[in-house]
């Protein structure tokens, strides 16, 4: 059976959902083909015990603008709160509070010493120009500094302590990669959130609450696994186990893995194969629920979460501590944890039942949250081999490119996804809609 749509958009995570919903908005008629039973992709939200655990993404930002957007025009911004403004970085064993907003804090907790906060003052106010105004949305708009890694940068003109201690947790916690590997483009978007003094920010019932609100309002086939995307002139051939469906434009919002697999064409640009080549780093995700007598060490009575760099752990990246998220969110007293792997430790045991997994965690985590293991009431272990896009120097440069490119020749097939723009979900949701709009300026 062969029907037509104006518009396919493959994929139901948020660049998806961004994307469908901003063409629906414009009037276009939009289906969206998910391979699973539910939407939101990373960006989802399971419950165990009456909680909420975010399964992939963790927290929004003052920063988002387009998600932040989005929650307003669904009805959700009501949902979204401040977390704790206090997070922690370990070193020597110990977890160093930051507080949100204030750049001396990095002194002050004994993480960093006044000559290294110096030379990153001295560099951000160097580039306060950037800093200040460029997209924290739109990763090619960092094209100027993707010319080296952060290690590199940071080693030569900030000291090893900057890199060892502020980009090697953040790039590990946040994205589950090193400093080695990271153009140090990503490096100056993270610098530029602190500039902007941006807080962290939550969703009530958990992070999945957006996509879902996104998705109630969309035509999404959900169990509609696609098995390939033909291009062929003006019109676009998307096959599924059930039939094909035919469209003007489709939008193709997987991970760059599963998209180079889909997309057939004899014509494809270098700088699209390249971004289609884009690898990925993995993690698994252990939610952890402390019965009663469990007791948060007073160092961490008020941090949203802990940042663990190399040297202090091969196995965990980071430690979210639910309750000081948003304390609504949990029954009283309840205790809840996200323990998130490393993308090593989490290739190595990918392939272990649930119980082997939740009980190496808890040996590493018992350094930072000391008695959990026993007082352990409830686990859930959320597996993801393609948790975060790599950001290797000329990612940033390749999607300026590639943007370019689309102005210019207007092909049937756009990318989106978190690869294809920051790597996580506010630039996941801008790449939406980029490709949204791409579509809708050749309609006009």
């Amino acid at each position: 059976m062969i029907s037509r749509q104006e518009v396919i958009v493959v994929g139901a995570g948020i660049a998806g959902l961004a994307a469908a919903h901003t063409l629906r908005r414009s009037g276009l008629n939009v289906r969206i083909l998910e391979s699973s039973w539910r939407a939101g992709g990373r960006m989802t939200t399971d419950w165990l015990h009456g909680m909420p655990i975010d399964r992939g993404a963790q927290f929004l930002s003052t920063g988002y603008h387009v998600l932040r957007s989005l929650a307003g025009e669904v009805g959700c911004s009501s949902l979204i709160h401040e977390t704790s403004p206090i997070g922690a970085v370990v070193r020597a064993g110990a977890p160093r509070r930051l507080r949100a907003g204030n750049p001396s804090s990095p002194l002050f907790s004994g993480l960093l010493g006044l000559r290294e906060l110096m030379a990153l003052g001295r560099e951000s106010f160097r580039h306060r120009g950037c800093l200040g105004a460029c997209s924290l949305s739109d990763f090619s708009a960092w094209s100027t500094y993707d010319d080296e890694t952060v290690k590199s940068w940071s080693d030569r003109l900030l000291g090893h302590s900057v890199t060892d201690f502020m980009f090697d947790p953040m790039l590990r916690g946040f994205y589950f990669q090193s400093a080695e590997e990271t153009s140090r483009a990503l490096a100056m978007v993270l610098a530029a959130f602190s500039f902007r003094r941006s807080h962290t920010l939550t969703c009530d019932g958990g992070i999945g609450t957006l996509p879902g609100m996104l998705a109630r309002n969309l035509d999404v086939v959900f169990d509609t696994p696609v098995l390939s995307v033909d291009a062929d002139g003006d019109t676009v051939r998307v096959t599924t186990a059930s039939g094909t469906l035919l469209a003007g434009r489709v939008i193709v919002a997987i991970p760059a893995p599963l998209a180079s697999m889909l997309i057939r064409t004899n014509a494809c640009h270098p700088v699209e194969c390249r971004l289609l080549s884009t690898g990925y780093s993995s993690s698994i995700n252990i939610g952890c629920i402390a019965s009663a007598d469990f007791r948060l060490p007073g160092d961490l009575r008020d941090v949203y979460g802990v940042l663990v760099p190399s040297s202090e752990s091969r196995e965990i990246v980071g430690i979210g501590i639910e309750r000081n998220k948003f304390t609504e969110r949990l029954p009283a007293d309840a205790q809840l944890f996200n323990i998130m792997l490393s993308d090593a430790c989490s290739r190595r045991v990918t392939g272990l039942p649930d119980e082997e997994v939740v009980r190496l965690a808890l040996v590493a985590a018992e350094r930072f949250l000391p008695g959990l293991a026993s007082t352990l009431a409830a686990s859930l272990v959320c597996r993801w081999p393609l948790a975060e896009p790599r950001s290797p120097v000329g990612r940033s440069a390749d999607l300026q490119a590639y943007r370019r490119m689309c102005r210019e020749a207007n092909p049937a097939v756009l990318l989106a996804g978190d690869y294809m723009s920051m790597p996580y979900t506010e630039g996941a949701a801008e790449s939406g809609v980029w490709a949204a709009e791409q579509v809708l300026s050749r309609r006009c």
